[in-house]
């Protein structure tokens, strides 16, 4: 009894989470140790545990080791030391490492939330409704497949708990379980949120300020999305290098046949989710003007809260804390920034031209010879030629040599960003620099003071419309060669290139299967940048051994005196990377497969 007693001790001391707050909803800590049958009793405990279900979604931008993938992509690099990312980069990990670890964290999450959907029910608190407590365990149930689908993308089949809680006083030998194959872990998943979905007891959009970041219908159906993509998609789809990945006893856990049905499974899921989303992408006109501003409308997209594209958000950015804040670590050292997210060349070169074009195409009007005489919308003149007539999301998200920074400065002139070696974010003046010439803007509001730390209120947008469009769009391409289906999907591309201020698809990019599919990508690529989607996308389309493997790409920034030095402005290999098969999927912790002799490794590791 006094092992279950701890146990339950570990489970309460996550639970004191308040729920009412909006402000706070994912961000109290606990107030007091309470036994596992007391904060059954009580409705404000209840709330409190249901919430400490919710803390286990991670948070895409955190940085300083958390969940932020942008580093181990070919969108960009991680200055520090310390980082993860470097040494996986680097091929120096192992399943002891640790690195982006969450199979203990998600399994935290399933177990909590299995507690809840067993007990909640036993809660007499006559100030909790009936449906409410509905309410809240069909939450509960969505949580829990959300997170065994976090698993399943990360690490592949997965140990499948029982909905019933383990008897603490179990033996070693009832604790043995193995995993089980990809396709039983998927089925359950997408169960579970048919399951919720079509459950009476939760609504399908909460609309009050204090129910914004709960868990409804349109949630579940982004997330069902999701699943349907990923379990369509060539890594999981008929990969024949898993023919040989089996448990213990020779049940194979991948299966090594194509099955096209599954890409009109995941389009119908994205499809039935847009239908409900008919106000579309969110376009936003400025006072004084009648018509929608690109870009405006894709940088307050993730400031404005609870925009009409926004399907699923944290109530308050977490990663906005000075710690492991995204803000911080982004920003340029004049504004008291850490100055180390450096975006790639591989991400500069993605972006399209004004007109619509990549900028290797014929007529993109693209040039890395000298700099600009006059100056643009969103450049000034001296802006070397490579930074010129790119789309509006181009200026949103890059902060090149010789940009303005964003922060509004009231009364004073903008700030400009020097990443030339002797400037003032160059390497020469700290450890904390750019390794690749460049930074980011995006997701980062203007109305911040990281000088005063004064972050600006706002959500962390985690699904949004923009997103299932892409996912959709992917999807019809794939179930067949049709010309009619890729008509069909690029409405959806059109729709986001719209919004993006740039030109519709060009015949020739849906002239095939093949054309469409990289037109996607590199739609997505763009549209999803830094929002942590690259990471999982490459290694689904089974591409990570050339673009995450391939070396990564920057500016010299051991050059340059000036804004218009040459030196600066050389194509340069930043690091040299190693992606091997066996990282398409993470490995298990070793102390997992050691104490679950049942639990097989993943291939490589």
């Amino acid at each position: 009894m006094a092992l279950a007693k701890i146990r339950y001790a570990m489970l309460i001391v996550l639970s004191m989470l308040a729920l009412s707050s909006c402000k706070k909803f994912l961000d109290k800590q606990p107030d007091d140790m309470l036994t596992i049958d007391e904060v059954f009793k009580s409705r404000t405990q209840t709330q409190a545990y249901l919430s400490s279900v919710y803390s286990f979604i991670p948070d895409i931008l955190s940085m300083q080791n958390n969940y932020n993938t942008l580093g181990i992509t070919d969108e960009g690099d991680f200055i520090w030391a310390a980082s993860w990312a470097g040494q996986m980069n680097n091929g120096n990990w192992n399943p002891s490492s640790g690195y982006y670890d969450k199979w203990g964290d998600f399994y935290k999450g399933i177990r909590s939330a299995s507690i809840f959907i067993n007990r909640v029910d036993k809660c007499d608190d006559p100030t909790l409704s009936l449906e409410m407590r509905k309410s809240w365990k069909q939450e509960a149930r969505a949580l829990r497949a959300i997170y065994y689908f976090f698993l399943v993308r990360q690490y592949g089949p997965v140990v499948m708990l029982p909905l019933e809680t383990t008897d603490v006083n179990a033996s070693n030998e009832e604790l043995q379980m193995p995993r089980k194959p990809f396709d039983e872990c998927m089925n359950f998943i997408i169960s579970e949120f048919d399951a919720v979905l079509n459950s009476p007891d939760l609504p399908e959009r909460f609309v009050s300020a204090n129910d914004k970041g709960r868990i409804d219908k349109l949630t579940i159906m982004g997330f069902k999305s999701r699943a349907l993509l990923l379990s369509a998609s060539p890594l999981f789809n008929g990969n024949p290098d898993y023919a040989g990945f089996k448990n213990l006893d020779g049940t194979a856990l991948m299966n090594s046949t194509y099955d096209a049905s599954k890409w009109q499974k995941a389009a119908d899921a994205a499809k039935a989710l847009i239908d409900k989303m008919p106000a579309g992408l969110y376009k936003k006109i400025p006072d004084g003007q009648s018509v929608f501003d690109p870009f405006v409308s894709y940088r307050d997209l993730f400031l404005d809260r609870w925009n009409n594209e926004v399907i699923y958000a944290r109530p308050q950015m977490a990663s906005s804390g000075a710690d492991v804040g995204w803000e911080r670590h982004c920003a340029p050292r004049f504004v008291n920034g850490w100055n180390g997210v450096g975006i790639s060349q591989q991400m500069i070169d993605a972006y399209f031209m004004v007109n619509g074009k990549k900028i290797n195409e014929e007529g993109s009007q693209y040039s890395e010879v000298g700099f600009s005489a006059v100056a643009g919308k969103y450049t000034k003149t001296s802006t070397f030629n490579m930074y010129v007539n790119r789309e509006p999301r181009f200026y949103v998200s890059i902060m090149y040599n010789g940009a303005d920074w964003i922060y509004k400065q009231d009364g004073k002139p903008a700030q400009t960003v020097e990443l030339f070696f002797t400037g003032n974010s160059g390497k020469q003046g700290s450890h904390d620099h750019s390794a690749t010439g460049y930074l980011t803007s995006k997701n980062i509001s203007p109305n911040s003071n990281l000088v005063e730390w004064t972050g600006a209120l706002r959500s962390l947008v985690l699904i949004r419309l923009g997103e299932i469009y892409l996912n959709y769009a992917e999807a019809l391409n794939e179930i067949s060669d049709n010309q009619a289906s890729r008509e069909q999907a690029a409405v959806y591309i059109d729709k986001i290139r719209e919004r993006a201020g740039i030109p519709a698809l060009t015949a020739d990019k849906k002239a095939s299967q093949n054309a469409f599919r990289e037109a996607v990508r590199d739609e997505r690529r763009v549209e999803l940048a830094f929002e942590g989607f690259r990471a999982w996308d490459t290694r689904r389309w089974k591409i990570a051994e050339q673009t995450d493997g391939a070396p990564l790409m920057g500016m010299n920034v051991d050059g340059g005196k000036s804004l218009t030095d040459l030196e600066f402005y050389k194509r340069t290999v930043i690091e040299k990377r190693v992606f091997l098969k066996s990282y398409y999927l993470w490995p298990i912790p070793q102390f997992d497969i050691v104490r679950n002799k049942k639990c097989v490794q993943n291939p490589g590791w």
